[in-house]
């Protein structure tokens, strides 16, 4: 029997979809919590991981037919995406507030960090958003569910104009901080300009829709996504390792 609600072109053999798909699984929502603790131990995940996306390839009715059968686990994701990216935030604010120690010609590097950041995060809160709305009645024209699938997407995997600010500023920072001591290592600043350069190559995706720098592409989705995930396990050490000689410092001069 028909689903009810559900247009005919919708009614399509699960197996030649699965088989069009390969591996192409639905995503899964990453949980980072806020404070410290998640700084220690959650932060070091890639936020909002959604790993694959479905391929740009896919037809309407392919595309619709995803979200269809995965709708509960889509919209369960994409709320523990949310919720991590409070993890995420903090993580923002706590570098800021390190980089406002550093003895450099002003506070731009800082301050421009803390807004890159900021942006940041609607460039993963939207995509999350965005998907979930497309789970969320998934008995829609298929053509509209293409399209809130490409706008998450497409919002998503190019959004590198913030990260570049972003990392750049923590760059600008480390290379410049004439602290004996300083917050960062020099090195760091130098991973954070070869980091930002790889989340560049994302842009391409408004270009292609097959090979590696479609969406689900080496270049533009695994590259970019394992760039952010390299950059949030080595800044959340040494973030932490910041805040505790801050912390000394405190303590010595009390």
């Amino acid at each position: 029997m028909p689903q009810i609600g559900l247009r005919p072109e919708l009614m399509l053999d699960q197996r030649r979809v699965d088989a069009r798909l390969g591996s192409d699984v639905p995503y899964a929502g990453a949980i980072e919590t806020l404070g410290r603790k998640s700084l220690q131990r959650d932060c070091q995940q890639p936020l909002g991981a959604r790993a694959p996306p479905p391929p740009p390839r896919l037809s309407a009715p392919e595309i619709a037919a995803i979200y269809r059968d995965n709708a509960m686990l889509i919209r369960l994701g994409m709320i523990l995406g949310l919720a991590g990216i409070a993890g995420f935030i903090a993580l923002v604010c706590v570098i800021t507030t390190q980089m406002r120690h550093m003895h450099t010609s002003s506070r731009l590097p800082a301050d421009l960090q803390l807004g890159a950041g900021a942006i940041g995060v609607l460039t993963l809160m939207f995509p999350n958003m965005v998907l979930a709305i497309a789970a969320f009645r998934p008995e829609r024209d298929p053509a509209l569910t293409q399209m809130l699938n490409d706008i998450a997407w497409l919002f998503f995997i190019p959004a590198f104009p913030t990260f570049l600010a972003q990392f750049g500023a923590i760059a600008i920072g480390a290379l410049t901080d004439k602290r004996p001591n300083p917050v960062f290592p020099r090195w760091a600043g130098y991973l954070n300009i070869w980091l930002a350069l790889l989340l560049v190559r994302g842009a391409f995706a408004y270009i292609f829709r097959t090979g590696p720098f479609a969406w689900n592409g080496l270049l533009s989705f695994w590259i970019t996504a394992s760039a952010f995930f390299v950059w949030l396990i080595i800044m959340t050490p040494l973030t932490l390792s910041a805040i505790n000689r801050t912390s000394q410092g405190d303590t010595h001069h009390a």
